[in-house]
Formats: structure tokens, C-alpha cells, sequence
């Protein structure tokens, strides 16, 4: 990819002519609104400026007082966050609680302004990652942060230049020297990406995280490392870029009232051939746990959560994860399994399927 005006140029014309978004891209260009505050190590002009909107504005962390911030749709402040003034808290916190605005933080931000600002949420974990270039799973493709996703990072043409490590479905993200880990603390977080290869090697899985704040319909959202993923690799940019745009057009339809009707599995003129996708089911934004009336058809009966006992004869750590497909070679944490199928999960992939209420393999509704 030439620049990011050609990557971003892209993007726009994929959801249009591909991925059934021409209503939204253009009711973006007509009412959507982002002010994005640089950070020293963020630098988010060179992709905002970019983007499909009526308004895209990039200011000094300063310049914040000076701002109505409720005139925009979604507002990013980048790493590490700490040039903007504590006086301007407030008025970011009633943004979000009070007006319904979308704050997305990114890396550090965590640290200096998410733990203050709103507390009990998500959390540094302590640790600081090296310069590293990891990858990642999607773990709610359905998700509107998401849409389209999971089919583009597979077209041919951004596996080409994919890592041989990198599967299909995974796209890589670069983690810049001290990235901060994030720890989740409360249930009503959703964790749409995360990274076995940063929980194995730091703690903590989670790379792209949010939780709504407040009555209005506010929303945080928070990512570890930066929008502009310079390492990332060109498949990782285009999934970068497709997810900061989905953001905006998703805060843009619940404003303007658009519903968008989704082409199942994406079928694009672009790519004739396309690999069969597997089906997900999606939670309610309102409930994370599945109406078993509402499951995948023909689910029957519940299967109860056990802890695997990794010494017995039974359990090999060359099994796969059923939720990420990832087997336990390097893993030390704690293993579980559906009683009803054995099929085994990482206890952070099993905490996400159980936001999904059934078992990955069997459909069994999974109980403890």
C-alpha cells in the first residue's frame, strides 16, 4: 500500500461497493465528526485526515479546554495521554456519561487518563511489553466494530505478504517498546481482539476492548499500541483502518437511524473466491448472555465447565483450543473444558464463550 490517503481511499471504496455500506459511508461524509488529540507517541493526523467525514480535526493535547467536545461523534486521544490537562477531565468524563459521546484511547492512555477517569473498568497490568510485532484473534467478528473484517483480511491479496505465522483469520498488530498490557476488571467490558501471543508472554490477552458509560450511550473504547501500527504489516493497517472507520460509522447510524442490512459472509464481485466462513452467533449489545430459545438451531441440553487436570493420560497440550484454536504448548494458566464434548479452552478464551452461552463445539449451554 502506497500511503495511507490510498489505504484509507480503499477502505471507503471496499464498504461501498463490497460490503453493502454506501448508505452509511455517506451518511458519514454528511454528519460524521471525530477530533483526534495527538500524543507524543501517537501521531493520528497522518490517518485521520484521511478518513471519510464530515469533520476530521487533529489538535495538541492543550487544546482540549478550548473544544466543544459533544460536537463530535467520537473523539481518540492518543499515547500516552499525559499532555492533556487534569482540568479537562471532567469535561471528557461528562462527554462520555453525559452527552453520549465515544472516547478511543490507545496504549498508555490506560495508564494516565482510562484508570482515572473511569475506574473499575480495565486496567495496566503492570507490565511492559518489548518491540514486538504480535498476532491477533478477532473474537466477535459480527460485532459493528468489526463488520466486514474477518472476510477482507482474507482476500488474496493481503495474504501475500502475511507472516507464514499468521493465520488466515489472524492479522498482525505491532506492540511499540512498553506497550501496557490490559487487565480486564469488570464483566461488562467486551474484548472483540486479543492475542494469545501477548497473554503467553506479558499476562493479559486483550488487544481491542470497550465498555459503554453512563445513560446516554457512551462508550470507551481502548486499544494497546497505536492507530498507526507502522509494523503491523499491510494486512494489519487495512484491518486498523476498516476498524477505526466501522467505529464512526456505527456511532453515525445510531445518530441518523440508518439500519444497515448485512450481506451474509460479505460476497464481493472483488474476490470470486470465497472460503466458506464459519457462523457465529452474536449476543444482544443489551445482554451478554444468549435466550437459549434464540441459540443456534438444534441446541439441546447443558454441558458443565471442568477444570482439566493437565498430568492425566487423558489431556495432551497439543490439543486445540476450541475457542481460538491455539493449542497449550506455552500456556501455564488455567485449562477447562465442556464436560459434554472435552473439547479444552484457555481460561481467558473460556470467559469469552461463555459471553456466547454455549460451547464452541457441541452448542451444549455451558454452566459452571
Amino acid at each position: 500500500m502506497s500511503s495511507w490517503k490510498d489505504l484509507y481511499s480503499e477502505v471507503k471504496q471496499r464498504k461501498m461497493e463490497a460490503l453493502n455500506k454506501k448508505d452509511v459511508v455517506k451518511a458519514v461524509e454528511e454528519h460524521g465528526k471525530i477530533l483526534a488529540v495527538e500524543g507524543r507517541y501517537e501521531k493520528p493526523k497522518k490517518i485521520i485526515e484521511h478518513m471519510y467525514a464530515a469533520a476530521h480535526e487533529t489538535i495538541k493535547p492543550k487544546q482540549i479546554m478550548k473544544y466543544n467536545l459533544k460536537d463530535y461523534d467520537v473523539v481518540l486521544i492518543g499515547c500516552p495521554a499525559d499532555g492533556v490537562p487534569h482540568s479537562a477531565y471532567p469535561k471528557i468524563k461528562e462527554y462520555v456519561s453525559s452527552h453520549g459521546g465515544w472516547l478511543i484511547t490507545t496504549d498508555w492512555a490506560i495508564k494516565t487518563m482510562v484508570e482515572v477517569i473511569f475506574p473499575g473498568y480495565i486496567r495496566w497490568n503492570g507490565k511492559k511489553t518489548a518491540d514486538a510485532v504480535v498476532a491477533c484473534q478477532i473474537m466477535e467478528p459480527n460485532h459493528p466494530f468489526l463488520d466486514g473484517v474477518l472476510t477482507e483480511i482474507q482476500q488474496s491479496k493481503w495474504q501475500k505478504g502475511a507472516s507464514k505465522n499468521t493465520k488466515k483469520t489472524e492479522f498482525r498488530w505491532w506492540l511499540e517498546t512498553k506497550s501496557f498490557p490490559i487487565s480486564i476488571l469488570n464483566p461488562a467490558v467486551h474484548v472483540l481482539i486479543s492475542s494469545q501471543e501477548i497473554l503467553r508472554k506479558w499476562g493479559e490477552s486483550p488487544v481491542f476492548v470497550y465498555f459503554d458509560y453512563g445513560k446516554a450511550g457512551g462508550r470507551v473504547i481502548h486499544m494497546i499500541s497505536h492507530t498507526h501500527l507502522q509494523k503491523g504489516g499491510a494486512k494489519g493497517k487495512y484491518a486498523s483502518a476498516l476498524i477505526l472507520t466501522n467505529i464512526l460509522d456505527e456511532k453515525v447510524s445510531q445518530k441518523t437511524g440508518i439500519s444497515k442490512p448485512t450481506t451474509p459472509g460479505y460476497v464481493s464481485n472483488w474476490e470470486q473466491a470465497q472460503q466458506p466462513q464459519q457462523q457465529y452467533v452474536t449476543p444482544s449489545q443489551q445482554n451478554n448472555f444468549l435466550n437459549p430459545s434464540d441459540a443456534v438451531s438444534g441446541l439441546t441440553g447443558t454441558a458443565q465447565i471442568v477444570e482439566v487436570n493437565v498430568n492425566s493420560y487423558e489431556f495432551s497440550f497439543a490439543s486445540t483450543c476450541g475457542y481460538c484454536g491455539y493449542d497449550f504448548g506455552e500456556y501455564t494458566g488455567k485449562i477447562y473444558m465442556c464436560n459434554a464434548c472435552k473439547t479444552p479452552y484457555h481460561e481467558t478464551c473460556l470467559n469469552m464463550q461463555i459471553n456466547e452461552g454455549t460451547c464452541k463445539n457441541c452448542n451444549k449451554i455451558l454452566l459452571w
